[in-house]
């Protein structure tokens, strides 16, 4: 008869542990705590109950292992709030106590009361995020609403109160809150392979950075892309020094410096193909292709020597569709009650100049010419350019050639019907 065989550990605190964890998760956020009263009934409800005394242990010893406090009370100076796993009543005051320098309060043991779970996005946070699932136009219902489901699930059951584009009821994206879907026939694994690309040529050599090469393509009424060719019929190989990286209207544009020029040039990175550092052939190695060091960027017209969020919002309003070329003062007449219009894509960059009557005002911003000339034809029930004068007639010959072409008699068309 086989001995019977031994059970060498007890896993039934595993357990406990994991459903404690799931119980300060789902119920307690930045807004709601759990006493040890309500955990022990959560407990009991889920069949894995435990002693009072049991559950403090566990809890005790959870906070020494996950928390940065020290066994005699004290807490790090670099530490904050936003270090704690699992926070309990009189955190705050603790942490106060010990940033005025009184010792004494500050080593004080913390209380097992008003507990709850550190989630690592705060509701904030979350709803950021949502918000910026929500306007990816890339991305269609289904994908934004699994997208939207698991961050929702980082945090409690509570928060769908907090967040204005969940249901409380389906926990799901409100069904009345609808995103933009564009189906661009993108293709993201190749998309991301570029700039991949890009941005490892943008590091390369420790920062300084190397030149691609690339081909660039455009759609035809195929609805297929074809690559850029010369009169020819080359296919044309740009060489650029690449710089920086900007997201667009749901498309992300790579900032450069096309050879042999020094001045900012723009192209769309989903639009890009066969993207290489390897530039120009080898002296030594005949055959062989190999990379090239960047331009500088002081020896870029145009070019932000250094770029954040701000400076590439500045650039984008600056360089409107994503037009390059020089950004010039640009005086407008502008109806006032259209200020909205104005603040929607120059953000708080115009700057107001005068009345002029009780409908018009004058103000002026810094945009690129030709970026312009697109604007102000989109806008013209309600802005018109005042100065430079050249930028005046460009607009006029854009007017004329428009006249020109709407205007055309009826035998014309008929023939371009045919």
């Amino acid at each position: 008869m086989g001995e019977k065989k031994k059970t060498v550990h007890d896993f039934e605190f595993i357990k406990r542990l994991i459903e404690i964890f799931q119980i300060l998760q789902e119920e307690t956020d930045e807004f709601h705590t759990i006493s040890q009263t309500e955990i022990l009934k959560l407990l009991e409800s889920r069949e894995c109950d435990c002693s009072e005394r049991t559950l403090t242990d566990y809890l005790k010893t959870a906070m020494q292992v996950l928390n940065p406090e020290e066994p005699d009370g004290y807490v790090s100076e670099d530490k904050t709030i936003e270090d704690y796993v699992i926070i309990a009543k009189g955190l705050e005051d603790k942490l106060r106590a010990r940033d005025i320098g009184l010792k004494k309060e500050g080593s004080k043991k913390l209380q097992l009361r008003n507990l709850r779970y550190h989630h690592p996005l705060s509701f904030d946070e979350l709803n950021y995020a949502i918000e910026g699932v929500l306007f990816l136009k890339h991305l269609d219902d289904e994908k934004k609403k699994r997208i939207v489901q698991k961050l929702a699930g980082f945090s409690s059951k509570n928060f769908p109160k907090y967040s204005p584009y969940i249901s409380e009821y389906t926990k799901s994206v409100h069904e009345k809150i609808g995103g933009v879907f564009e189906d661009s026939r993108i293709n993201e694994s190749a998309l991301r392979n570029n700039i991949s690309l890009i941005r490892k040529a943008m590091e390369e050599n420790q920062g300084v950075g190397v030149k691609i090469a690339f081909h660039f393509n455009g759609y035809d009424e195929n609805k297929k892309l074809k690559v850029r060719k010369n009169a020819k019929g080359n296919v044309i190989r740009y060489v650029a020094s690449p710089y920086y990286i900007i997201m667009y209207n749901g498309k992300p544009y790579l900032i450069c410096a096309l050879d042999p020029y020094e001045n900012v040039s723009i192209f769309r990175i989903d639009l890009m193909s066969n993207i290489s550092t390897d530039i120009k052939p080898s002296l030594v190695k005949e055959g062989t292709m190999i990379c090239e060091n960047r331009k500088p960027k002081s020896k870029i017209k145009g070019l932000p020597l250094i770029w954040n969020s701000k400076i590439a919002k500045q650039f984008q309003t600056e360089h409107m569709y994503m037009h390059y070329g020089n950004p010039e003062r640009i005086i407008l007449k502008i109806n006032r009650e259209r200020y909205t219009l104005l603040h929607d894509y120059f953000g708080e960059r115009y700057l107001f100049l005068k009345h002029i009557d009780d409908t018009w005002d004058r103000v002026e911003v810094k945009c690129v010419p030709d970026a312009m000339v697109s604007w102000a034809m989109q806008c013209s029930d309600f802005v018109e350019v005042l100065e430079p004068e050249s930028l005046r007639k460009k607009l006029l010959e854009k007017c004329t050639a428009l006249t020109e072409r709407y205007t055309c008699n009826k035998e014309k068309k008929q023939k371009e019907g045919e």
